[in-house]
């Protein structure tokens, strides 16, 4: 079998086995008595960004560190330009408008985690720095320990300030169905997502090797962008539904998450800590990254009225933003 139908049809198999975890981990939430607020931001953001756990960490055990990391920096930048694409689909005005201001605390949980990760990367490249525990790099440590610290913060943040929705939901599924299908369901699901996750980190390091394209750029842009559908789907669903918090949460939600699974790259990757294994070119998508997700801030904060071909003005600039970061990419990944 072609090794671009390998690809094609592992991330078909991850965008429909995403949405429908996604649709069961909220049936869990609901049956279990999870408030709301947390749906979006946790359960349906881990479940989420399950393909890039098992992307990531395939990649790193076949020794493709750049494939690892630059699709978790990739799916950030791409989970955040979904937030300027769905902005096209929601109806009239901005979408951040519809949205409360506390996602500011998630988005901002995920700069200082991306920025971070940036450090340690320029850190290792540049200065060969080697602090390693069990073969885990310091940096992957702190990394976890700040994700940690800033979920608990959110959490009690979340709990501390619960607030009415201001728009109603509709049906987008049958809540009837028992909570032992909808945890089978949901498990199925999950196995399916780790499957195709495998197929598409060998695919995408396979295409890498035969057509001579930087890993750095197959990571964060073709494998980033495969693995991110769920996402996609998840937040146009929540869209369609007008879960407008729900989509935005589960957003800043996975982009934190994804910084997360560093540390498990950098426990299967045996050669050492893979801050030091990987190209210096991943700061660029980590600074693409910090730029989208300032703009998103200012969006929510400032909440302006104003349009730009029925978008809002910050989902106009996230979308050029991020496509002068894939143009810089990839001219620095082109082989010469």
């Amino acid at each position: 079998m072609s090794i671009w139908l390998i690809f094609i049809l592992s991330g078909i198999f991850i965008i429909i086995s995403g949405r429908k975890l996604s649709i069961y981990g909220d049936i869990i939430s609901l049956k279990t008595g999870m408030g709301q607020a947390l749906v979006g931001g946790i359960l349906i953001a881990g479940a989420t960004s399950l393909p890039e756990v098992v992307t990531s960490s395939t990649a790193a055990i076949l020794d493709a560190p750049d494939i690892a990391v630059g699709n978790l920096f990739g799916s950030n930048t791409f989970n955040l330009l979904i937030l300027a694409l769905v902005d096209l689909f929601h109806g009239s005005g901005p979408m951040m408008l519809k949205v409360h201001s506390k996602h500011i605390l998630g988005a901002l949980l995920g700069v200082l985690l991306s920025a971070m990760a940036a450090v340690f990367i320029l850190e290792g490249g540049l200065h060969n720095l080697r602090i390693e525990f069990l073969g885990i790099g310091l940096g992957s440590l702190i990394i976890l320990i700040t994700y940690l610290l800033g979920s608990r913060l959110i959490f009690r943040y979340e709990k501390r300030n619960k607030i009415e929705e201001k728009n109603k939901e509709k049906k987008l599924y049958e809540v009837g169905i028992p909570l032992k299908k909808a945890i089978t369901n949901f498990l199925l699901a999950a196995a399916v997502i780790i499957i195709s996750g495998i197929l598409l980190s060998y695919s995408g390091d396979q295409i890498a090797r035969l057509t001579g394209i930087d890993e750095t750029f197959v990571g964060t842009i073709l494998i980033a962008a495969a693995t991110t559908l769920p996402e996609f789907v998840v937040v146009l669903a929540a869209i369609r539904i007008n879960a407008y918090d729900m989509a935005v949460g589960n957003v800043f939600g996975s982009n934190i998450f994804n910084m997360a699974i560093l540390i498990i790259t950098d426990i299967v990757y045996r050669q050492g800590s893979i801050f030091a294994a990987v190209s210096l070119s991943h700061t660029i998508t980590a600074l693409v990254g910090l730029i989208l997700s300032a703009i998103a801030v200012i969006g929510l904060f400032y909440r302006s009225e104003k349009t730009f071909i029925r978008i809002g003005w910050d989902s106009v600039f996230i979308i050029l933003v991020y496509i002068g970061g894939i143009y810089l990419l990839f001219n620095i990944g082109l082989p010469f």
